[in-house]
Parts: C-alpha cells; structure tokens; sequence
C-alpha cells in the first residue's frame, strides 16, 4: 500500500524511505533549458521545498552518487539532462526558519546560518589567499560583522567556483519568509536593505562565470523591492501567466486521479476536487497538494482544512479588516459565491498593502487565498488586464468564514457579542430579551428614549445589528409586501441560513405588553413583511418573525416561527 510521508520535504528521504512522490522531476529539464536564476512564487505548503531538496540532490556534486534517486522518474528518460546530475558545488539555503521578532535576531540567525554553510565547504580553505581566509574563519566562528554578512553569499560562490573550477548552483528556499516576520515586528526596511546587498548582490551579473543556475522560491514577487533590480539574467515564473513551469508545483487533475486509484479512493473525487482543488497555474488547474495527502491519509475522517491549519492566519485577517468598507462589501460578494473582477499586481510588496483597496486582492492571490483567471482588458483602461477573482474551495470558505467570526468578535464588548451569538447561532428569543435588556440599561438614554422611543431603539437595535453585515443583507424601513418591514435580515451564506423580520412597537406603562406583541406579528403577517425574505431564497421555515416591544426602558421579545410543512 502507497504512503504518503506527511511532512517530509527532503526529497532524499522520502525516496530512501520509498515514501509516495508525485513525480515533478521534469522540474530539472526546466532549470537546465532556463535562465540563470529563476524565481518562483507560490503560495506556502504547495511542494517548494521538496522540489527544491530535488533539485539539489540532482545537481550536487558528492562522493557518493545520488543517481539512484531517479530511477523511474521522467526526467531519466532524457540521457542528454542526466548528464548534468552530480556535476556541481550547490549552496542550498532554506530561510524558513529565519522569522525573528527583531533585526538583531535575525542577523544573529543568519550569522548561525552562513557559520554552518561556510563551515560545511571547509575544504576551500587551502585555496584561499589571507584575507579571504581572515574572512571566511571569521563567518566560521559566528565571528562575522554585518559587512562580512553583506558579502558572504556572493563570497561563498565565488571561492567555490575557484576550488572547483565548475559554476555553482545555488537554491534559496523561502526567501521572503523572514521579511514577511519583518514586517510583522516593524524592521521591514532594514531587512530589504540586507536582503538586496546580500542575496541580489550575491547573484548580479558580474557573476556569471561562477554562476550555472540560481533557483528561489517565496510567496511574494517582491521585485519593487530592488533586492533583484541589478539581475539582468532573472526569469520570474509566477501562477498568473501560463509557462513550463506552472504545473510543477501543487497537484494537477490528471496527479490527483492517479493518487486517488493508486490509493483506492476514486470515488472521493468529488470530494477532494471540492475541497482542494480552485487553483488556476497558468492554463493548470491545480490541487492544494498539503490539503490532498493530509485528507488521503486521515480517510477516512471526514474533509477539513489542512492547509489553513498549518500558519497563523493574522496577517490575513489583519489586512482584509483593515481594507476599509469597499473591501467589506466585495468580501461579502465572495462569501456570497460571486466573483470580483481586478487586476493582479505582480510585483505587490507590503508597502502596498493598505495604499489602494485593490491591492489586497492580489496579496490574498499569492498567498493562496483567492483564484484568478479569464484575463480581459479593463474597460476603463486598456491597458490593464483584470481577473476573475473567486474563493477557490470549501477548505479556503473556511478561512474567510473563520474572518468574518475573528470580526464579529474582534475589539466588541461582551454584550455585544451576546447579542450577535444570537442570531449567528440562531438562539430563543428569550436570550434576546434578556441581552436587549442589558443593552438598554446600560447603552440607552432614558432621555432620548423619553422623547421619540421606537425611533430611538430602533436606530440603536440596527447600529448592534451593523456587526452582522458581512453575513447578513440589513435592510431598514424596506418595502416588502403590502408595507414596511422595521428591519429584514436576509442572509448572505449558507452559513447562516436563518432569516429574520423585526417589528417594533413602544407602548405606555399601563397598556398591556402581550397585546402589542400580537399586534406587532399580526402586522407582520398580515403585510406579508416575509415576501423580500423569501424572494431572496430563505424558505418560509427558516424565517423568524420578532417582536420586540418597549415599555419605557423594559424590553419584551415575543416570536412567531410559521409552521415547517
């Protein structure tokens, strides 16, 4: 029976351990017949690492051969690659694990880092002048100044190139993971200004002679940046245009229909394709390949979001909350399967955040959040190409659904809450009552109730009833049917699928409380208040009827749900 080694991104393992691999090795032909350096962004936990552990064991020069590696891939049925394999001094850097809190962290992290890099080519020692050996001690003992740092990457290349006589081959894995922490903890600008001397600087030009290929992987194309302004010879190969490379990272549907014979779980197509799959690579269609082993190996437990639950979704959260109300309401067309059209901007960094509401719909697309595809020329600007921009799958619904809970809860004081919870998790008219009562006590005037009461409440009953305007359509004083419906609720998800009419009546302290409730579901039946509720999909069961009554600060909620047929 075929496993998958959920976890292991070390091509070397999981083929030594005869774990199952989806066999992206034509990857390698790619990088051959490519540029000098390649970039590839693609969102996180869609097979970077593992092709790029591929690449190294492919090209590294070693003792002990790794040939053996790919036996029965595709890329042994082109003699003319393999000739490359083994034939090349590789410098694999993963910058993952480099997410630090601050600059002086971080530096410390990668002084750690280049130590055991520099000290792993210890033979190129005796090749070395004095004052590169000075140096290259110094990056050994974790004794390196920010200078030494600045110039130890392009340093390592070139003193490799010199021992070996052969170009190098140089693989960064994650590059913008600690700048995405940067910008987190508040050091962003330093650490571009690091991140331009020491990677672009490393990799210019005036290296070529010593450079065969350069292979980096990130989320983010962050070429505004300038950390790659001086690379003329750099290919960018990003999911938005098609290019030989799209279908190389994450599953296509042809990968997935194998995986699931292979493991006996064809008829969990349905399923899988629902859940995982959305993504649109160039002219690929692709699958969420974390998503689909982790749901292959847990069958038969039921879907889930697996790739969400590996990374903090904060920075996400942050950015959409923080995007105004124009990004509100197109959020809310998403939540309500429809789809926006923007342009993608390729180069988007995080100075853009937050400058321009369109700008966060190309952030959530890198990032995996959204699909785009069907380019057209803008209307408005020819020039301009725009995407159809759409939530992808079920496992992605849920972080959006996982968003509007994180707001409707996010900075509201408890009350609040509980008068929300009531409508989100549908609760007894008596729980209204009795959160409205807090709420009136402690919220409301008696002096502006004093003077228009039901005009009153009803203005503070829909400012409460504003938290819910990601899932819920609010209408106010609408018309709908034979009248006017106080306040309608007309739900916007699936999730929330209950609908609700809310009358209002203010009664004198010495008439009687149970009489104006009917009186209040009388009028809403009798005006059919339901009819925009129903025309817009709710069936009649699932539309509650309130009526809230005041009797000066004292607050009665009586109800009538019409009979389920």
């Amino acid at each position: 029976m075929p496993q998958f080694r959920i976890g292991t991104d070390d091509f070397k393992k999981l083929r030594d351990e005869n774990g199952y691999f989806v066999d992206k090795s034509l990857l390698i032909k790619e990088i051959i017949e490519g540029s000098d350096v390649t970039l590839l962004p693609r969102p996180r936990r869609f097979g970077k690492t593992l092709n790029m552990t591929m690449l190294r064991y492919f090209f590294e020069k070693n003792e002990t051969s790794n040939a053996y590696l790919f036996e029965g891939l595709e890329i042994i049925k082109y003699p003319q690659y393999m000739e490359y394999q083994g034939q090349y001094p590789v410098i694999f850097i993963s910058l993952k694990d480099f997410k630090r809190s601050s600059y002086e962290s971080f530096l410390a992290a990668v002084r750690t880092e280049m130590s055991r890099l520099f000290s792993s080519f210890s033979v190129l020692i005796s090749s070395l002048d004095n004052g590169k050996k000075d140096r290259f001690l110094r990056i050994c003992r974790e004794q390196a100044d920010v200078d030494d740092l600045y110039g130890s990457l392009k340093e390592l290349i070139l003193n490799c190139y010199q021992y070996y006589q052969k170009p190098v081959v140089v693989i960064i894995d994650e590059y913008d993971a600690p700048m995405i922490e940067a910008w987190t903890n508040g050091y962003y600008e330093e650490i571009s200004q690091f991140m331009r001397f020491w990677l672009g600087g490393g990799l210019k030009h005036d290296n070529a002679s010593s450079l065969y290929r350069a292979v980096i992987t990130g989320i983010l194309r962050i070429a505004k940046e300038s950390i790659f302004s001086e690379l003329n010879n750099l290919k960018i190969c990003t999911t938005l245009l098609p290019n030989t490379l799209a279908h190389q990272f994450g599953f296509t549907e042809e990968e997935v229909e194998k995986i699931l014979i292979d493991f006996h779980l064809i008829d969990q197509a349905k399923t899988v394709r629902e859940w995982y799959n959305g993504y649109s690579f160039g002219t690929k269609t692709i699958y969420n390949p974390w998503s689909v082993s982790n749901y292959i190996d847990n069958f038969p437990a039921p879907p889930g979001p697996h790739w969400l639950n590996t990374s903090s979704n904060a920075l996400i959260y942050e950015e959409l909350n923080g995007g105004g109300l124009e990004i509100k309401k197109d959020l809310e067309r998403l939540l309500s399967g429809e789809e926006l059209r923007y342009p993608i901007n390729e180069t988007i960094t995080f100075r853009d955040i937050g400058k321009s509401p369109v700008n966060i719909w190309s952030f959530l697309y890198y990032s995996g959040y959204l699909n785009a595809d069907t380019p057209e020329w803008a209307e408005y600007d020819e020039t301009l190409l725009t995407y159809s921009l759409k939530i992808p799958n079920q496992e992605i619904a849920v972080a959006y659904r996982q968003f509007v809970n994180y707001t409707l809860e996010d900075g509201v004081q408890p009350g609040v809450k509980q008068f929300i919870s009531v409508f989100l998790e549908d609760k007894p008219s008596i729980v209204l009552e009795q959160v409205l009562q807090e709420l009136t006590l402690t919220l409301v005037s008696m002096y502006d109730l004093a003077k228009l009461p039901e005009a009153v409440f009803h203005a503070f009953v829909l400012g409460l009833l504003a938290n819910l305007r990601i899932v819920y359509e609010i209408k106010s004083n609408t018309e709908s049917g034979y009248g006017r419906a106080d306040i309608l609720m007309i739900p916007k998800t699936s999730r929330y699928q209950t609908g609700y009419i809310i009358e209002f009546k203010s009664i004198g302290l010495e008439e009687n409380i149970e009489e104006a409730c009917t009186r209040a579901l009388t009028q809403i039946h009798k005006n059919v208040y339901h009819a925009a509720v129903h025309n817009a999909g709710i069936p009649p069961q699932q539309v509650r009827s309130l009526a809230i009554i005041l009797q000066g600060k004292r607050i009665f909620v009586r109800e009538k749900i019409p009979d389920k047929p």
